[in-house]
C-alpha cells in the first residue's frame, strides 16, 4: 500500500454524509439526542438548585441579627454590671455594630439580589428588627450599669434653684 492510493476528497462529501457516518461510530445504546436532553435536564436542575441556594441564603442573612442574640445576652451576662473599661467596651461594640450594618442593609443584600429571588423586603425588614433587637439589648446592658439617665435625681444639676421669697432666723423667742 502506497500514499498514492489514500485521497481525500472534501469537496464532494457534505456534512450530513460525515455525520451519518459518525453515528455508526456510537456504542450500542447512546444516543447523541437522548444525551443532550439529559444534559438539559441536569442545567434546570442546577439552576432551580441554585435558586434555591440563593434564596437560602438570602433567609441565612437576615436571621443572622436574631440568630447572635443569645450569645449577646450571655457575653453581657458575663461582662458584669460593674463600671470598668471592659463592659462599657463591649456595650460600646454592642451598639455601633447593629447600627452601622442598620445602614448598609441594600449593600448587604446586594449580592443575593437577582430576579430569581424576587423580592428581599421581608427579609431587609427582619434584618433590621434582629439589629434592633441587639441594640436594645445593649440600652437595657447601659441602663442595668446605671449609665442610661433616666430617673429624675439624674438631672438635678439641670434644674434652676429655687428663689426663696422670705427668710427666718430664729434667735430663741424672736422672729425676724
Amino acid at each position: 500500500m502506497s500514499l498514492a492510493t489514500w485521497r481525500l476528497d472534501a469537496g464532494t462529501a457534505s456534512r450530513s454524509a460525515r455525520t451519518a457516518d459518525s453515528q455508526s461510530y456510537f456504542p450500542p445504546g447512546f444516543s447523541p439526542i437522548g444525551q443532550a436532553m439529559q444534559q438539559n435536564v441536569e442545567a434546570e436542575a442546577a439552576a432551580d438548585q441554585q435558586e434555591h441556594l440563593m434564596r437560602k441564603r438570602a433567609w441565612d442573612v437576615a436571621m443572622g441579627p436574631a440568630k447572635s442574640l443569645p450569645m449577646n445576652m450571655f457575653m453581657m451576662y458575663m461582662a458584669g454590671r460593674s463600671i470598668s473599661i471592659f463592659p462599657i467596651m463591649m456595650v460600646a461594640m454592642m451598639l455601633w455594630r447593629p447600627l452601622k450594618t442598620m445602614f448598609s442593609v441594600n449593600s448587604t443584600f446586594k449580592p443575593l439580589q437577582d430576579d430569581k429571588t424576587g423580592s428581599l423586603i421581608l427579609h431587609k425588614i427582619l434584618f433590621v428588627l434582629g439589629n434592633f433587637g441587639v441594640v436594645a439589648l445593649a440600652i437595657y446592658k447601659v441602663h442595668s450599669m446605671g449609665l442610661l439617665p433616666n430617673y429624675d435625681s439624674d438631672w438635678l444639676e439641670f434644674i434652676p434653684e429655687a428663689q426663696r421669697g422670705s427668710f427666718s432666723l430664729s434667735n430663741g423667742d424672736i422672729f425676724i
